[in-house]
């Protein structure tokens, strides 16, 4: 029996939740909703993340080749949400969102400032995944704030829990 991937995703949950940051050309930072990363590797460090071929951040992190992978807090869950229903090509969303960024040590984006976690990669390899494109990256730096939440995506990415 077939059944529809939408049906399957709403199973499996909850999935980890978090915000990837992108350089863009004029210096400001792209944010985008993703749970689909994982882990790949310990030594040394990698994860990897797969976007649509056709998005902004793809575009952005195929360019510069790198990315932040933030697990936002639960104190800003409505914001990171609204991350995932707009496009970055229309607008600044973590100015128009009100989420906080800050420096990286190691790439050009910046990073969610209230992350539980935050990685800083550089892609190691690109792989065409159907309609999709899969970036293998090495975590180059990691900052922790243990005092923070981070959240799930559960109902098939319907809603943000903390898990």
């Amino acid at each position: 029996m077939t059944v529809e991937i939408g049906k399957v995703q709403k199973l499996t949950s909850p999935n980890p939740f978090c915000l990837i940051t992108s350089k863009k050309g004029d210096r400001t930072t792209n944010i985008m909703a993703l749970s689909w990363w994982t882990y790949v590797s310990n030594r040394p460090a990698t994860v990897a993340i797969c976007l649509s071929a056709k998005g902004l951040s793809n575009h952005l992190i195929r360019e510069n080749k790198e990315f932040g992978l933030c697990l936002p807090d639960e104190s800003i869950a409505d914001q990171a949400m609204q991350c995932g229903r707009c496009s970055g090509r229309d607008c600044d969303k973590a100015a128009e969102l009100g989420i906080a960024l800050c420096d990286a040590a190691a790439i050009g984006a910046k990073l969610v400032t209230k992350s539980q976690v935050a990685m800083e990669c550089k892609v190691i390899q690109e792989i065409p995944a159907q309609d999709h494109i899969m970036f293998m990256a090495e975590v180059v730096e990691t900052h922790i704030k243990p005092e923070y939440r981070h959240l799930s995506s559960v109902e098939g990415y319907g809603k943000l829990e903390v898990r």
